[in-house]
């Protein structure tokens, strides 16, 4: 998974504790009032998987969550943030799990190949160029 070009959901599963959590990243749409085209990052924090998601950041062109100012002291968020950012190290080092579905960062519908996942972008609007 790379967050440079994923949206969708990701879990993170830590098989030692049982613990999870989960994050939703996608793509402001072009005409929002809030931050529009800005990829944000938001932390599943309320009992409904479509509505209870709380943003903490955005995501930069090269991968990295910046944090909004109410959240950047929180060590909490600050290591939400590097565990999005490198997966390979927390699963490597703390065997954490990253479970994710993807969708496409133009038109928004459900990935359903890895090759898509990976790229971020779906067969039909890769097509168009």
């Amino acid at each position: 998974m790379d967050i440079r070009t994923h949206n969708g959901t990701v879990t993170l599963k830590n098989p030692a504790t049982g613990n999870h959590r989960t994050f939703q990243i996608r793509t402001q749409p072009d005409d929002s009032k809030f931050a529009p085209g800005q990829r944000i990052v938001a932390l599943l924090d309320g009992p409904d998987n479509v509505n209870s998601y709380r943003p903490f950041g955005f995501i930069s062109e090269s991968g990295w969550v910046n944090l909004w100012r109410k959240h950047k002291e929180s060590k909490t968020f600050q290591t939400y943030a590097h565990m999005l950012r490198d997966p390979n190290h927390w699963e490597e080092n703390h065997s954490i799990e990253y479970l994710h579905e993807g969708r496409c960062r133009v038109c928004n519908r459900k990935l359903t190949t890895p090759e898509s996942v990976e790229s971020g972008i779906g067969p039909v609007c890769a097509a168009r160029g």
